[in-house]
């Protein structure tokens, strides 16, 4: 599990200008990649505020910034909801099996 409770994301719009002048940063990824925002809304900032493990998964609640509305996410495991938050952040998450991978031999 990478993202731990208070991890705040803004969703991204559909529609996005291009941003002009400002700093570079380059864990950043810019791109025109169609999301899966599952229930969220787009252009609202989230925190994540519960985990849970679930019979069907693990559920993930998120509270909009916008109106305190609390929407939940049921992944099938931890990683996909990692790569769910990453993608909303526009983050790549470590290689953690290259990592484990090394420190062992």
């Amino acid at each position: 599990m990478h993202y731990i409770l208070n991890t705040v994301f803004t969703v991204p719009s559909n529609t996005t200008a291009n941003r002009i002048g400002g700093p570079t940063v380059f864990s950043k990824t810019t791109s025109n990649v169609v999301f899966n925002k599952r229930g969220l809304e787009d252009g609202v900032t989230y925190t994540l505020i519960y985990i849970k493990k679930t019979e069907t998964g693990v559920e993930y609640q998120f509270k909009s910034l916008k109106n305190n509305n609390i929407v939940t996410e049921v992944f099938n495991s931890c990683q996909e909801a990692d790569v769910f938050i990453s993608n909303m952040r526009g983050e790549k998450l470590p290689d953690y099996n290259q990592f484990y991978s090394n420190i062992k031999g």
